[in-house]
């Protein structure tokens, strides 16, 4: 009775490129360098649910695909790859979420890459962590 769901996909779409895109390694430049270049795709669903026009709550399940680029220290070659976050929802604890990394090719730089990309992650989940904030604040 008088429940509404008002989708919040554009929004978190819009705001997850925000916080993501540009996100730096913070690694000392002597071990390398990697940031995230931009999120390639967002898929999924988010909304608020409304009840007589007054927010209830915020619901998402969404998987994030991002962009990243970087280089070893020990050479000029830029590497390319992705982080790609699934099971990102609103009723999961963050140790639920898969956190995986792709790179393009094959070396010691591709490895050295990812395994910076890799350890990544806790930097990607404190942005997730404030885009829950945000949504539930909306």
């Amino acid at each position: 009775w008088h429940w509404e769901d008002v989708s919040k996909l554009k929004w978190s779409k819009e705001r997850l490129g925000e916080l993501l895109t540009g996100l730096d390694s913070g690694i000392d430049a002597s071990q390398g360098s990697l940031r995230l270049t931009g999120v390639r795709s967002i898929t999924g669903e988010a909304s608020i649910t409304t009840r007589k026009g007054n927010k209830r709550f915020a619901m998402f399940d969404l998987v994030i695909t991002a962009d990243y680029e970087g280089q070893t220290a020990s050479s000029d070659k830029k590497v390319r790859g992705t982080i790609k976050l699934e099971d990102f929802t609103s009723h999961s604890d963050e140790d639920e979420y898969t956190f995986s990394t792709t790179v393009e090719g094959s070396g010691s730089e591709q490895d050295e890459c990812k395994r910076i990309a890799e350890g990544m992650k806790d930097k990607v989940m404190e942005q997730l962590r404030k885009f829950i904030e945000e949504i539930n604040s909306l």
